[in-house]
């Protein structure tokens, strides 16, 4: 039997704009008691994040609307060296893997996202 995960301490920025991607991540999730934030696009991500210090750990998408998931990943390495970041895209050939890691992420996720991996994932940091 699998144990039951509990983030009920934790926030965890999700920074996605498709909508079908928002669902699962509210489905894996709400299990779990975390506080899940949402944001579509990385003005939004920006904000979010210096508006909720209690953020424990970001789950961000790469292709975004207006800034992109490398700027975000910029921008919060700038404020915040400890909290996890998993980078999560579809687009894995074009070295967006290599970048997200150079740029400071803590994990790289491809999509589809597996629902066991993504539990695992986050449970290893958030643990």
């Amino acid at each position: 039997m699998k144990k039951k995960l509990s983030f009920e301490d934790k926030t965890i920025l999700i920074v996605e704009d498709v909508e079908t991607s928002i669902k699962f991540f509210e489905a894996a999730l709400k299990g779990t008691k975390a506080k899940l934030l949402y944001a579509e696009t990385g003005e939004e991500a920006i904000k979010l994040f210096d508006e909720n210090p209690d953020i424990s750990l970001v789950l961000l998408d790469l292709n975004l609307p207006e800034i992109s998931g490398f700027e975000v990943l910029k921008y919060i390495r700038k404020k915040n060296n400890n909290i996890p970041v998993i980078v999560q895209s579809a687009y894995i050939l074009s070295g967006e893997k290599e970048q997200s890691m150079k740029l400071g992420a803590n994990y790289f996720l491809e999509k589809p996202i597996r629902l066991d991996v993504l539990l695992e994932t986050i449970s290893n940091y958030l643990s």
